[in-house]
């Protein structure tokens, strides 16, 4: 069993690296080299699992789906441990514990997904949650990364706490845990549609999405960007399967559900859009801009079945490699003392030229920009959407696109427009240099060739409706 494999890699890692920090002497490298290389074994498993279908101790469903989340999650964790190797010491809680939970992050995401029953579901939740309360205060002794993590560990016990009476409710409702036993019980049920409605909250707050966004801005700017990088990429990955997951093997037949979804994916992309143009910070840029792409995002999982989670995996995927390669782009900037903001990115180009133009694909893939990841996945929610039927829905989105170019473009312009206050070239981290444009190459790469991939999340999807 590859996925049982992949699970206790995850587990074992994490405690292995925790437990021998004090020993290493908290030598960050030798434990960041360790979870990058955790991280590319259980991706290299991911693959192998994706022939694998299996219920494993009759709660944790090893399949197609499992397995795309184990090599998202393997790739996120990757891209976070190799940024974070720029600045090994700089974190003053200890390496050893950083390294654990973004092990035990990936662990809880790809329970979520795999989890056939609710209590496991929950778990898997609150383990990828402790894993981003921690990463986002790390640098606890900054003012702005104790309030960002604060408010994001107060308001995420909230939604945990509804998310759980939720499925309580739904439990009362059917008497059911397991996912396909709950499948066409709530149907007619006020209940159990209190309950979904409730689950729905829960998952709208891990996703980011509006109304439930409060915590965003501020736990973005607080943490350093390779955190940011972090909250911007694993729990949403683990979060948006597990809820495909859920929507699907569960509450499929609930006809409301998709109408829920649909508000908030559409007040999230476009209040998202307008909250990030007038931002001069830019972590504050790109986690509003974080709340508006999973709004589009969302609009993939209401649009359901196996055409519009297949574009919601590959919107997923996108974002993944865009918007964890820009926070890790700023990640290099701030390592070089460059502060994140509008006016410290003035003139990038001339002072790193290779390094500007990875990091602008990035954005311009962030952007929607044709030929780049961003532009298919746009592509293919809209086109789910306009098959589910929404078309006014679908032309309000294409227009706040463009108010999302306002903004990537603001970002370019003083990068590549504006003479820098210093014209001395950058000293920059060769190990980031080469992680973005590792990022910025796959983004253009999964644009032009996205057949292969698109294949691959057609086939997770699939089998949720086996």
């Amino acid at each position: 069993m590859i996925t049982l494999a992949i699970l206790v890699l995850l587990a074992l890692g994490g405690l292995v690296v925790a437990l021998a920090a004090p020993l290493l002497d908290e030598r960050a490298e030798v434990l960041g080299g360790s979870t990058v290389a955790v991280f590319a074994l259980t991706g290299l498993l991911g693959f192998l699992a994706f022939g694998e279908h299996v219920l494993i101790y009759g709660s944790f469903e090893a399949d197609k789906m499992s397995a795309l989340a184990a090599v998202l999650l393997s790739l996120a964790g990757l891209f976070v441990a190799w940024g974070n190797l720029a600045r090994p010491n700089t974190l003053r809680a200890g390496p050893g514990e950083f390294f654990a939970f973004l092990l035990w992050g990936a662990l809880g995401g790809l329970l979520m997904v795999g989890a056939n029953n609710l209590l496991l579901f929950f778990l898997g939740l609150e383990l990828a949650s402790y894993a981003g309360y921690v990463i986002a205060g790390y640098d606890r002794d900054r003012r702005e990364s104790a309030e960002g993590a604060t408010k994001y560990l107060v308001l995420g016990a909230v939604a945990s706490a509804i998310l759980l009476y939720g499925m309580a409710l739904v439990y009362a409702a059917t008497g059911q845990i397991y996912l396909d036993q709950i499948r066409g019980t709530i149907a007619g049920s006020g209940l159990g549609a209190a309950g979904l409605a409730l689950i729905l909250v829960g998952l709208g707050f891990k996703l980011a999405l509006v109304p439930f966004h409060a915590w965003v801005p501020d736990a973005y700017q607080g943490s350093r960007p390779v955190g940011a990088a972090f909250l911007a990429s694993m729990p949403k990955v683990g979060v948006a399967l597990g809820t495909a997951v859920l929507l699907a093997r569960a509450f499929a037949p609930v006809e409301k559900v998709s109408g829920w979804i649909l508000a908030l994916a559409f007040l999230s992309f476009v209040l998202g859009n307008l909250w990030a143009m007038p931002q001069e910070n830019l972590k504050r840029l790109l986690g509003y801009s974080t709340v508006a792409h999973m709004g589009y995002l969302a609009l993939g999982l209401a649009a359901g079945g196996a055409l519009g989670f297949s574009a919601a995996g590959f919107y997923l995927l996108a974002y993944l490699v865009s918007g964890a390669g820009a926070f890790l782009a700023l990640e290099a900037t701030e390592a070089a003392g460059l502060p994140a903001t509008l006016a410290g990115w003035k003139g990038l180009f001339k002072r790193a030229p290779f390094f500007a133009v990875s990091t602008a694909l990035l954005l311009l893939s962030l952007a929607g920009v044709p030929l780049l990841s961003g532009f298919l996945a746009k592509l293919y929610v809209f086109s789910a959407a306009v098959q589910a039927g929404w078309m006014g829905v679908v032309v309000v989105a294409v227009l706040t696109t463009i108010l999302g170019y306002y903004y990537y473009f603001r970002v370019l312009s003083a990068a590549f427009l504006e003479a820098p206050e210093d014209g001395t070239p950058l000293a920059l981290s060769p190990n980031l240099v080469a992680l973005v444009a590792v990022l910025a190459a796959l983004s253009l790469l999964f644009g032009l060739w996205p057949a292969g991939v698109m294949q691959g999340i057609q086939a997770a999807v699939a089998s949720l409706f086996g």
